[in-house]
Order: C-alpha cells, then sequence, then structure tokens
C-alpha cells in the first residue's frame, strides 16, 4: 500500500516563514485520511489540514482508501465521489458495513448535500461541493471531528480482515450543523 504522508511542520511566524523555534502543535493527534484521485486536489486539501495541526494521509482512490482504512485506525475520511476503482459512496458503504464509525466528508464536484438524504444509513457528516474555500473546508473537519467526539467511536476494536456486513445504526435525517452546501440549506 502507497499512501501519501502528511505531517505539520513548525508553524508560520508572522512573515509566513516557518518558525523552526516552535514546535509543530498537533490537534489531540487527529489523523485524517484524504481519498481523492487528482494528485494536485489531494495535494492541495492535505496541506490545508497540516497547516492546521492534523496528521494526514493521501489515497489516490477509494481501493486504496480501503486498504488504508482496513490497516490503520484515522478520525476522519474526506472523500471524493467519482474516483477509479471505487467510488466515494461505494467505500462509505463498505466503511459502514464493516462496523467503522468514523466521521466522512464528501468534498465532490458532482455529489450535492442533497443527494445525502437519498443515503441516511451512511451517516456521512458533510458534503462540501468543489471548488471550495479554506475556511469552509476546516470548519467542515472541525465540524465533524467535533460532533464524532460525542459518540463511541474505536475504530481498533472491529476485525479489519472482514468484509461482511455488521449491525449499523441508521441516521435518518442529516445534522444541519454539518451539512454544508453553498446556497445555505
Amino acid at each position: 500500500m502507497n499512501l501519501d504522508a502528511f505531517i505539520p511542520v513548525s508553524p508560520r511566524n508572522d512573515s509566513g516563514v516557518r518558525s523552526s523555534s516552535e514546535p509543530a502543535k498537533l490537534i489531540h493527534a487527529r489523523r485524517i485520511l484524504i481519498a481523492e484521485d487528482d494528485e494536485i486536489i489531494r495535494w492541495i486539501i492535505s496541506n490545508m489540514l497540516v497547516d492546521d495541526g492534523y496528521v494526514v494521509n493521501g489515497a489516490a482512490d477509494g481501493e486504496q482508501a480501503w486498504e488504508a482504512l482496513r490497516h490503520d485506525s484515522y478520525d476522519l475520511l474526506v472523500t471524493d465521489n467519482e474516483m477509479p476503482r471505487l467510488t466515494g459512496i461505494k467505500l462509505i458503504e463498505r466503511i459502514r458495513r464493516a462496523g467503522m464509525s468514523l466521521p466522512v466528508i464528501v468534498a465532490s464536484g458532482t455529489f450535492s448535500a442533497e443527494r445525502v438524504r437519498d443515503y441516511p444509513q451512511l451517516q456521512i457528516a458533510a458534503v462540501i461541493p468543489k471548488p471550495f474555500g479554506r475556511l469552509e473546508f476546516l470548519n467542515a473537519v472541525r465540524n465533524a471531528l467535533s460532533s464524532n467526539e460525542d459518540t463511541i467511536t474505536d475504530h481498533a476494536s472491529f476485525d479489519r480482515s472482514h468484509d461482511g456486513p455488521f449491525s449499523i445504526l441508521q441516521r435518518n435525517e442529516l445534522n444541519p450543523k454539518l451539512c454544508h452546501c453553498r446556497n445555505g440549506r
């Protein structure tokens, strides 16, 4: 498995230059997996998150993301929908069937917030239409992670070698705090 790995470095000083005198600040060692087939977009998203103090791995498609999730624990998945080998929605379906409860943000130009209502069983935390702004994206990440703190999540306790169906909780409505779209709906 060949994932892109991004880790925070020293913060920038007032001039915009990274200061080596200050250590990087990790946000409670939050680990985020990015599933995005466009290398440039994956790099941009990853760097936004790293600059905000998160530890990030990047996967080039849904299958690579699935393998990463089976072998390691993450606090959040940010996925595109249209990807080769396995779409974002199919990836989320696998995750939920496997009993993984990590929050998921769909960042896509083709999957709208309105379509989430067709998939309540997938428990999608937020949908962000591409292109999106840095603050919009980081707020969605923070909201998804803070909402997940109130739920019981133990990603390490399930059997990662098993793809079969597990009992999953179904949410019948979206959390309006987490479902982002440009026109405020």
